[in-house]
């Protein structure tokens, strides 16, 4: 482990291309407004459809909605993004995401609002591939994993305040303040995407055209890495707060913070790893990710107190840091730029389907079991995304330098 990180983080003094320049803030701002709008309604909505119908058992659709359309939207953006380009397409997924943001400010009702998140997950699912392709486009081919990592970390941004400042402003606002905040965000992240310059993509040499595919096949070991993975996390996200509320605490936010603030060092950590370590790095990256994920869960299925609430955030913070970025690397390396749109959107709907279906299983599990052993039982994924990297992985495809895009 000592040799893989002196790997990682030695040769500091060669000559890199240029990574920070002004299209990766531009697309790394925006999709982070993005990501804001998006991770303060995931603790927020099972709060709203509980108040408003009475019933912790469709908690979960609100996220099950929203990733239910997002599968479908995926595989054809995917395809439209490698055969049409990126501009038009990215344009259209955040138009549609912003659209039922500010419809939710009438506070319409339950059965209506679902309806609308299943359109906004239409543009979820478009806008978040394209941000992810648009961003590999970007970085330098031969820093994607550090590149991808940094990209990341909108994630990690947001979730280190949205869910805090979005419980915040339902306890002192309103539910309607929330959605007009979302709405400006949601807008500047389509201001800010149309700024970008947008580079070309060389299609490699006798390359035949893109064809549709609900997914591509070279891409399908990290896609069901991540699948397990969200799996896991859709039960946090959906059901934390809930959790905390029931205990008698509104420190749910803590968790969310906590969690982002080691999911910021662990991104880039682990995107240099792979970067520079190859094979032994992605191992390395998912044996600590799926260590720290399996050892949050049970110290937050005994929350009682503030303590078990942020060590646990910690805990999965490290795991989830370096496991999502590290398989989102894995699915775009081992594609030409061709195929980069279809490489993210199967990556992205391996996301969706686990969201779904983990909040939707869990959603009865709460009902019938009750959240302590909804969290002990969410140990169960995570080692199983364990088992599929090592029992399924081709050890060609990552100890190979990156593909190039000629």
């Amino acid at each position: 482990m000592a040799r893989v990180l002196e790997q990682a983080t030695g040769n500091l003094q060669t000559e890199k291309p240029k990574l920070w320049t002004l299209n990766f803030f531009l697309i790394f701002f925006s999709t982070l407004c993005m990501f804001i709008a998006f991770h303060c309604l995931h603790p927020s909505l099972p709060i709203y459809i509980e108040r408003f119908s009475g019933s912790t058992r469709f908690a979960g659709l609100a996220l099950t909605s929203l990733a239910l359309a997002a599968i479908i939207a995926r595989p054809a953006t995917g395809w439209a993004l490698d055969k049409y380009g990126r501009k038009i397409i990215f344009f259209s997924g955040l138009f549609l995401f912003l659209v039922p943001m500010v419809a939710y400010t009438w506070l319409v009702p339950v059965a209506v609002l679902i309806a609308l998140r299943f359109l906004q997950g239409i543009g979820w699912g478009i806008g978040s591939t394209a941000s992810s392709t648009v961003a590999s486009d970007i970085v330098p081919w031969q820093r994607m994993g550090e590149g991808m990592g940094y990209y990341s970390l909108t994630m990690s941004i947001s979730m280190a305040f949205s869910p805090a400042m979005a419980l915040w402003l339902i306890d002192n606002y309103s539910f309607r303040e929330l959605f007009i905040v979302c709405s400006l965000l949601s807008f500047m992240s389509l201001l800010l995407a149309m700024m970008i310059k947008y580079p070309g993509t060389k299609k490699p040499r006798g390359a035949a055209a893109p064809t549709f595919a609900f997914m591509e096949k070279t891409a399908m070991q990290p896609a069901a890495v991540i699948l397990c993975v969200i799996f896991t996390y859709s039960a946090l996200i959906s059901f934390l707060p809930l959790y905390i509320r029931e205990q008698g605490m509104t420190t749910a936010g803590y968790f969310f913070t906590a969690l982002a603030l080691t999911t910021f060092i662990a991104r880039p950590l682990s995107g240099i790893i792979v970067d520079r370590a190859g094979r032994r790095g992605f191992d390395l990256s998912v044996i600590i990710g799926t260590t720290a994920s399996a050892a949050a869960l049970p110290v937050l299925a005994q929350t009682s107190t503030l303590i078990h609430i942020i060590g646990g955030g910690l805990l999965y913070g490290i795991g989830f840091g370096f496991i999502q970025p590290t398989m989102l690397a894995l699915a775009i390396r081992s594609v030409p730029s061709n195929k980069k749109g279809a490489a993210n959107a199967t990556f992205f709907t391996a996301i969706d389907i686990g969201a779904a279906t983990g909040a939707l299983f869990w959603g009865f599990i709460a009902a019938a079991y009750g959240y302590k052993t909804l969290f002990n039982l969410a140990i169960i994924p995570v080692v199983t995304a364990l088992v599929l990297y090592f029992a399924w992985r081709n050890p060609t495809d990552i100890s190979k330098p990156l593909l190039s895009e000629d």
